[in-house]
């Protein structure tokens, strides 16, 4: 893991809603946003307008909620988890082109109690990152030989949390500097589209301004990086 400064700026969500991926395209059309995580069961899924801003791709894995609602996945649950990453591996080459840089989870999905270990060798075995959601699940990822983010920021709801995340208002201020390692700054840009049903609908707006604001700024543009040029 480098020692330096880095950030890696992951827009989630793409494939959710038409609205939803129109934001999430102008924001990696302006160069705001250094990945974005693709949603693949969605059969209204559009990936051309994404691909031609040559934004990293990677797989937001997307689990049936009997799943995932557990403490903890039996065994017949955790293979039933794994088959359904790898059809939407499949369906993500099929849609993108090529496999997918990196790999997160619906609501954290992917982290779940009993599914976090086999999810993680299979992405080492298929030589990709995983998002990490805090550091129970950072252990799992490097105990596996998963690649992973130091850190995860950003909110999970729109009414607890500001915006901007806490860890990156010293930068932007010019007061402080990015932790160091490799910061995964989780965001949800998008315009609104009350007819999703997402929880999170009112901020993506919010979300989507504040980094076409950012996008420029000299103190974050100058570490940030991929999932690619990190742990590729």
């Amino acid at each position: 893991m480098p020692e330096r400064c880095a950030l890696i700026i992951t827009a989630d969500d793409f494939g959710y809603s038409a609205r939803y991926d129109e934001g999430i395209v102008e924001a990696a059309d302006a160069g705001a946003v250094d990945s974005v995580s693709v949603m693949v069961n969605r059969n209204r899924l559009d990936p051309e307008p994404l691909l031609e801003t040559g934004v990293e791709t990677g797989l937001h894995l997307e689990l049936p909620l009997e799943l995932t609602e557990g403490e903890r996945a039996s065994a017949r649950e955790r293979e039933a988890a794994l088959r359904a990453l790898a059809e939407q591996l499949e369906a993500f080459e099929a849609a993108i082109g090529h496999p997918p840089a990196y790999l997160d989870g619906h609501r954290h999905c992917h982290a779940q109690a009993g599914l976090a270990a086999a999810v993680a060798r299979e992405a080492r075995q298929r030589g990709l990152p995983v998002r990490s959601i805090d550091a129970a699940h950072r252990r799992i990822l490097r105990r596996e030989g998963a690649a992973t983010p130091d850190r995860l920021i950003g909110r999970y709801s729109e009414e607890a949390e500001a915006a901007l995340p806490v860890e990156l208002q010293p930068v932007v201020d010019g007061e402080g500097e990015l932790p160091t390692g490799v910061t995964e700054w989780m965001v949800h840009p998008g315009h609104a589209d009350p007819e999703s049903g997402s929880g999170y609908d009112r901020a993506r707006e919010e979300d989507l301004d504040l980094l076409l604001s950012l996008c420029l700024l000299p103190a974050l543009r100058g570490a940030r990086v991929t999932h690619v040029a990190v742990f590729g």
